[in-house]
């Protein structure tokens, strides 16, 4: 209860956080042994399987286009608690059994580290005078997708207490949800057969648990929750290729096996080499005989990495964020009734500071990244 944080929205009992959070020792009591009843009963209130979903707009996508959402579940903050409770009771648990290339919400792991080891990966292959070939997959609604019947089987090979895996799976089911938009209006109630409700304490955990036993492959692969990538290097582009292909025909069937989607059209490949020579040869990865895009500086977690990893396109892109938004604090501190020191202060760090280190050891070597400290030296 101590880690709910005020001001969230409720859920649909209309319950706000403020309310579990002042409430008296009595209360905080009975609803433990609520809880307690809940779980050994395997049973929930109706109202904890209902939620309301609002749509958050994807930045650079159509208004009109319903795929230009990010569905957002608003749950039952009581709901909420009791799924913190679970989590940190099969955390320990289910993260020994995790891979080590699965870093999505692990405690001590961040994005950081996958772009740091997919980059080392990537200039170890430069030492031994090798091409490396990666290939960004893009699951279509992965999280919306997941079978719940695969998901209880592998709960159950991962979890050894089978009345916890029966209660997760109660909580997954019978769920419903009302679409609610900027202006008010609801929808009908729709019911939920599979997936895991975006907005939930769990479902992070329980994703990286429906895909922990991704096929082996020659390529390595590098995983941040539904952030798949498979970088394979070899010294020939033939080999390379073949190989690629190889492993995404494996990686294709374990997905459709477990009924997740790939993305054909939102799939990247891309190729990592020094040959300024061969700078214009584009990778061919093929999936159900369709070539999957290639792009030049893909992105990876948020970080452009162009062919020889200068990060010339990505540091310019932080460039400009971070000027456009030196802009705002100015017209902040340029008013005049300007807003205080210690205001600009947090504002800068919120905004500037946190635009401009983000994944900070992966580029802080390359020459380009003098832009980036030219554009943060104007808002000291």
């Amino acid at each position: 209860m101590s880690k709910l944080k005020p001001g969230k929205s409720p859920g649909r009992d209309n319950i706000h956080p403020e309310f579990v959070i002042h409430q008296s020792t009595t209360t905080s009591g009975w609803l433990c042994a609520f809880y307690t009843s809940c779980y050994q009963r395997l049973k929930l209130p109706k109202t904890w399987r209902r939620a309301s979903v609002i749509a958050l707009p994807k930045p650079n996508k159509p208004a009109e286009d319903p795929k230009s959402y990010r569905p957002i579940s608003l749950l039952c903050v009581p709901f909420k608690i009791l799924e913190r409770m679970v989590h940190s009771r099969i955390e320990p648990v289910v993260d020994s059994q995790l891979p080590r290339e699965q870093a999505g919400f692990r405690r001590g792991r961040s994005t950081a580290d996958q772009v740091t080891l997919l980059c080392q990966d990537i200039e170890d292959s430069f030492q031994d005078n090798e091409k490396a070939g990666v290939v960004y997959l893009d699951l279509t609604a992965a999280y919306d997708t997941v079978w719940h019947r695969g998901l209880h089987l592998k709960l159950l090979r991962t979890i050894p207490d089978r009345h916890m895996v029966k209660f997760i799976m109660e909580t997954l089911s019978n769920r419903s949800f009302i679409l609610q938009t900027s202006s008010g209006q609801c929808s009908r109630l729709r019911r939920l057969k599979n997936g895991v409700p975006q907005g939930s304490v769990l479902w992070p955990m329980l994703f990286n648990v429906y895909i922990h036993d991704l096929p082996d492959t020659a390529s390595r692969k590098y995983g941040y929750a539904d952030d798949l990538a498979i970088m394979l290097s070899r010294p020939t582009w033939k080999a390379m290729e073949e190989g690629l292909n190889e492993d995404m025909g494996t990686l294709v069937a374990y997905l459709r096996r477990w009924r997740l989607q790939l993305s054909v059209g939102k799939s990247v490949a891309a190729a990592y080499h020094l040959s300024t020579r061969e700078a214009r040869r584009e990778l061919e990865v093929r999936v159900d005989n369709k070539c999957l895009e290639v792009q030049q500086a893909p992105k990876y977690l948020g970080v452009r990495l162009d062919r020889t990893l200068s990060f010339k396109q990505h540091l310019e892109e932080v460039k400009a964020k971070v000027t456009s938004r030196v802009a705002l604090i100015r017209r902040l501190a340029g008013t005049t009734l300007g807003a205080s020191a210690k205001t600009l202060r947090i504002s800068t760090q919120a905004l500037v500071f946190s635009a401009a280190e983000y994944c900070a050891p992966v580029w802080s070597r390359s020459p380009h990244a003098r832009k980036v400290d030219v554009a943060i030296n104007t808002s000291l």
